[in-house]
């Protein structure tokens, strides 16, 4: 009697094969699937990390700043003149001279002869805080001057034009503000002017001319000598303004409503012509609320008058440079 044996493969080699083509396929889609989420995970690292770069840079900036408002020396009167003749330091802050002065046309500041003359000037804009300070400035019929910076966009653009339309004066603060880039050499800081000159011009129809260096002409971060960026800027005719009243509102930890207004009134009394710094930030919301109190303060001084920074107006200027 003869036995028929089983054909095929035996049930052991079957489960082997089994197991095998898991492995292959668990191996293929690692393959597949591994860089994928590699790649996933170092893209949101890499957003991240961009991210905490600009903050730390624009909390730099703004530290500098600080630093560069602590610098500023009151009281001074060296001229660039002076500079030039080895009777003074270049490390000296310096207000323009009465000479450079008489160059100017001051046809619009001679019709307030003998009034004390503020300027109210913000810094950084425009931002959200900026049809809110320009309603301020409308309810209280005064004129102010701003000193933006670049910023795309139709919203943005609405912004420009109602600070030029409403007749306020609108300055340049550089396309960015950020130091490294403005400052590295003449040749960039000339065309970054140029750029935010023009793009200005396209906006609003303004050919500004009026200029506020960030973190002042006194700022300790230039490796090029500030005298070099401000003679640029005269061969343009443009004029820059520094400040000799600070609100102190850039600091890192936002400051309250009354010391902004302390900062600002306590020294009103000292000058005849008062240039206010303040900035035009999102976060400033406490400048926001301390300006109608500040403007009030002004409107109830005697012989005092607000006006708009022009070209005409006699400029705070105070160099400070490593």
């Amino acid at each position: 009697m003869s036995t028929n044996q089983p054909s095929g493969k035996s049930p052991a080699r079957l489960k082997r094969v089994k197991i095998l083509k898991k492995v292959i396929v668990t191996f293929v889609l690692t393959l597949i699937f591994l860089p994928l989420a590699m790649a996933i995970y170092f893209g949101c690292m890499a957003v991240s990390l961009k991210e905490e770069l600009k903050n730390k840079e624009s909390e730099l900036n703004y530290y500098m700043e600080l630093q560069s408002e602590a610098s500023f020396q009151k009281n001074t009167n060296v001229s660039l003149e002076d500079v030039s003749k080895g009777e003074a330091s270049l490390n000296e802050p310096y207000k323009i001279s009465e000479s450079d002065v008489s160059k100017l046309s001051l046809k619009d500041e001679e019709l307030y002869a003998g009034y004390k003359k503020v300027y109210l000037t913000f810094d950084d804009g425009p931002g959200q805080n900026t049809d809110e300070i320009l309603d301020i400035l409308d309810r209280y019929n005064v004129k102010a001057t701003f000193f933006v910076i670049r910023k795309d966009g139709r919203n943005n653009e609405k912004l420009y034009q109602r600070i030029a339309e409403s007749g306020h004066s609108l300055g340049m603060h550089s396309c960015t503000h950020v130091y490294k880039d403005l400052y590295q050499s003449v040749d960039a800081f000339k065309e970054d002017t140029k750029e935010l000159r023009d793009f200005l011009y396209l906006v609003t129809g303004v050919e500004s001319d009026i200029y506020r260096f960030p973190g002042g002409s006194s700022n300790n971060v230039s490796p090029v000598d500030m005298h070099e960026f401000a003679n640029e800027l005269s061969k343009e005719g443009i004029v820059f303004f520094d400040w000799n009243i600070s609100s102190q509102d850039a600091t890192a930890i936002p400051l309250g409503k009354d010391r902004i207004v302390k900062n600002v009134t306590s020294q009103l009394s000292e000058y005849n012509e008062a240039i206010i710094l303040f900035h035009d930030l999102d976060e400033k919301r406490t400048t926001v609320e301390a300006l109608p109190e500040i403007i009030e303060y002004i409107q109830s001084m005697e012989n005092t008058v607000i006006l708009p920074i022009t070209r005409d107006t006699n400029p705070i200027q105070h160099l400070s440079v490593k």
